[in-house]
């Protein structure tokens, strides 16, 4: 589409009797200083506006809130927002804590969607269309299905955005977009933009801000669409610009979004050497054989690391392997890693998933047992999902196996495909029953008194014992299918 055909203006030569109609959103057309009609007058001055931009996060039922606040704040949408040039207007919704103002006069609308929010992701774009809009599709679902994307947007988005944004704004500047914006490299990540949180209605958010050190994982796990994205390649931002962003931030407790963290240790200690200092809370995600090196586990500690969230998995060591995750994840040494952990005075967010190949109905008591033997403080349970672009799908679709590509339940909730060893209900069934144990308030206030023996702070507790909460809403509201894909009302 053409940006120019937004807002039109007609407009008389002086000396010509012949109306023409421009566009202004953009450009605005204005006649040569001295016409002699609109025949002989072949030069038209262009004089730029700004362009108008609203940046949208679709809602999805998964952005449960505690306490009145979504528990998860945005940084997507303010990293957009920072490699947008100073001279475009920029308003960004997340459609989880306000609607959308369809009428809002904007000339460019960009939405970022994951695979669970696509189709309220296409809703939005379609119903932008309709009215005359210019909109753009980008993030982990429209880049791996870019084609499918294609059929509600005018240009699609494929892969990280550092440079294909500013391409499709010069673009948008020059009249039009492109229909594909594809990242030809990974960007440097020395130098990132301080992310616009001034864009968000920060208080409508626990508050933790979202803080991004590192982008791709060395672990090419069959299931995740992570590896997929970034790349197995690790990039990392220098400690210095990190420390500014946390401090910048004016939180004592800070989420840092890397997949992992600690997938390059010298990297990592000197990250938490630089923590240190600051006096902060702050959770991430690792690998549980960060266990294994004692200084690394030291530094976590003291720089303020109250949890990390750890991919245990499976308990199988057939799952393991086949899912490309032996060389962190060795079941055998499972429990020694979480005293290590405890040791250390640092929580654990642990990640269970339901429905490998190797999995059958006993797999559901084994790991609940697992989890109240070893005081995991925060389980996460999850149900095996076969997202675009990943090796699991593509074995699932060339067996046959895949029940339904309706996007919206793909939320790591709900069963999507035919397992091996047992029903899509029974996995299913086994699903909600372990989420119903574990997530239990009785369970959940059992995990948190217990760990007031190795975590020594009342604050830590609480924190690893809220967390058991929003995992308990996500359980209820996935299995809320009478819900719609839109947010009430809309």
């Amino acid at each position: 589409m053409n940006l120019l055909q937004g807002r039109r203006t007609r407009c008389r030569l002086p000396r010509g009797p012949a109306p023409f109609v421009v566009s202004r959103g953009v450009f605005v057309a204005v006649p040569c200083p001295k016409p002699a009609g609109l025949l002989e007058c072949n030069r038209i001055r262009l004089e730029e506006f700004p362009i108008k931009i609203l940046l949208i996060q679709p809602y999805h039922k998964s952005n449960v809130k505690t306490r009145g606040r979504v528990y998860m704040s945005q940084l997507t949408l303010p990293l957009l927002g920072a490699l947008t040039p100073a001279e475009h207007e920029v308003r960004a919704v997340d459609e989880n804590v306000e609607p959308i103002d369809f009428d809002r006069p904007v000339d460019l609308v960009a939405i970022t969607a994951l695979t669970p929010t696509a189709p309220r992701a296409y809703q939005v774009a379609d119903e932008f269309r309709r009215r005359g809009k210019t909109v753009v599709l980008g993030g982990v679902h429209p880049s791996l299905m870019p084609d499918e994307a294609a059929e509600h947007a005018d240009a699609v988005v494929i892969g990280e955005a550092e440079e294909s944004w500013p391409r499709l704004l010069a673009d948008a500047e020059g009249g039009g977009v492109k229909e594909r914006y594809v990242a030809e490299t990974k960007p440097d990540l020395a130098g990132l933009p301080m992310p616009r949180r001034d864009l968000m209605k920060e208080d409508a958010y626990l508050n933790i801000p979202k803080v991004e050190t590192s982008r791709g994982c060395p672990y090419r796990c069959s299931f995740c669409s992570t590896t997929i994205f970034y790349g197995p390649r690790m990039r990392f931002r220098p400690v210095e610009e990190v420390v500014a962003e946390v401090k910048a931030a004016r939180h004592r407790f800070v989420f840092f979004t890397d997949n992992n963290i600690t997938a390059n240790k010298k990297y990592a200690k000197r990250l938490f050497r630089a923590l240190e200092p600051l006096g902060i809370y702050w959770l991430s995600q690792g690998s549980i054989d960060m266990a294994d090196d004692p200084e690394l586990m030291d530094l976590a500690r003291r720089s303020g690391c109250a949890g990390m969230l750890v991919g245990f998995e499976s308990l199988s060591e057939e799952n393991i392997a086949g899912m490309g995750k032996g060389a962190s994840n060795r079941v055998d040494e499972y429990e020694e890693k979480i005293r290590i952990f405890h040791q250390h005075q640092i929580g654990l967010i642990g990640c269970f998933v339901f429905g490998f190949d190797g999995d059958d109905p006993g797999v559901f008591r084994k790991t609940v047992e697992f989890i109240e033997r070893n005081n995991i403080d925060t389980p996460q349970l999850t149900v095996l999902t076969p997202y675009p672009g990943t090796a699991v799908r593509a074995e699932m679709e060339a067996q046959g196996r895949i029940l339904h590509s309706q996007w919206e339940k793909y939320d790591v909730g709900n069963v999507v495909f035919e397992p091996k060893r047992m029903t899509p209900e029974e996995l299913q069934a086994g699903y909600n029953w372990a989420c119903r144990r574990v997530y239990s308030v009785s369970a959940t206030i059992k995990r948190s008194v217990r760990s007031l023996k190795y975590l020594k702070n009342p604050y830590r507790s609480f924190v690893f014992g809220r967390n058991g909460s929003i995992y308990r809403k996500l359980f209820q509201v996935s299995q809320q299918h009478d819900q719609g894909i839109a947010p009430a009302g809309a």
